[in-house]
């Protein structure tokens, strides 16, 4: 997180700017899970009945482990045309030909949790042999907005102090003449990070005869969480999944003892 710059040496004279950064952690109290289903049919319709048909079974088997319907929205997607390829005649020669073979039709499946022990549960019933796939977890919390302002009153009062201590040396106190304030919100999934996947394949062997199987690899991710320049926050270091509120203020003071600016386009 980028701090602000130093002033020009002009405005420096005669501006004063304290900073400070703040950050509040808030518990999620809600989960979004989205789970994306498709089925395969010789046109839109019949796709459709087969897709509707795993929706209905990934629907009744969430219920079962304590999602409320009224907790469950189903998304239409998109239908789109499918195409194979075939061996046909053109000339009297053989040629791949690519004719349409059918319709695939997705639905969307967004359902909501209370926790992370609920979104587990909930997962493994629902891609538990329907043909469901996970495609997104999301957080939210009802309680943002009054958190947004506990973050905004934290990074004011680090100002604030600051002030207070920077400022003493000049004799006189130095007036206020300008505030900015920027609250950001951080949902947990923009706070995961990608390692750098290294080539680290076993000893290179190769047979003309023999194809390569590669070994399945894990996915060099993980949750790492809020790690800032800030003047306050919590002492704990991250490791749920929480959503990060930072909010930066800066105050603005005039410099005192200096001349004040004369505007040469009106004289």
């Amino acid at each position: 997180m980028l701090r602000l710059p130093p002033p020009e040496p002009a405005v420096a004279e005669r501006l004063i700017t304290i900073e400070a950064v703040a950050s509040v952690r808030v518990v999620p109290t809600r989960l979004r899970l989205v789970f994306a289903i498709s089925a395969l049919g010789v046109d839109a319709s019949a796709a459709s009945l087969a897709a509707r048909g795993v929706v209905g079974a990934a629907k009744d088997k969430l219920q079962t482990v304590g999602v409320k319907a009224a907790d469950i929205d189903v998304d239409f997607i998109a239908a789109v045309p499918v195409y194979s390829w075939g061996v046909a005649k053109q000339s009297s020669k053989d040629v791949l030909e690519e004719k349409r073979s059918g319709t695939r039709v997705q639905y969307n499946l967004h359902v909501q949790v209370a926790d992370e022990a609920a979104a587990l549960t909930a997962i493994e019933a629902a891609t538990a042999g329907v043909g469901a796939d996970l495609l997104a977890v999301d957080y939210w919390s009802d309680d943002l907005e009054a958190r947004q302002i506990e973050a905004e009153a934290k990074a004011l009062a680090a100002a604030q102090a600051k002030a207070k201590r920077m400022l003493v040396v000049f004799a006189s106190p130095p007036l206020p003449v300008n505030v900015h304030e920027n609250t950001r919100v951080l949902f947990p999934q923009q706070l995961y990070h990608n390692l750098t996947r290294a080539e680290d394949s076993a000893e290179q062997w190769y047979s003309r005869d023999l194809p390569r199987v590669p070994a399945s690899r894990p996915l060099l991710i993980y949750y790492r969480g809020l790690f800032a320049d800030l003047d306050t926050g919590d002492p704990v270091m991250p490791g749920a999944r929480h959503i990060e509120i930072v909010s930066t203020v800066r105050l603005y003071y005039e410099a005192p003892g200096r001349p004040p600016l004369v505007d040469t386009e009106r004289e």
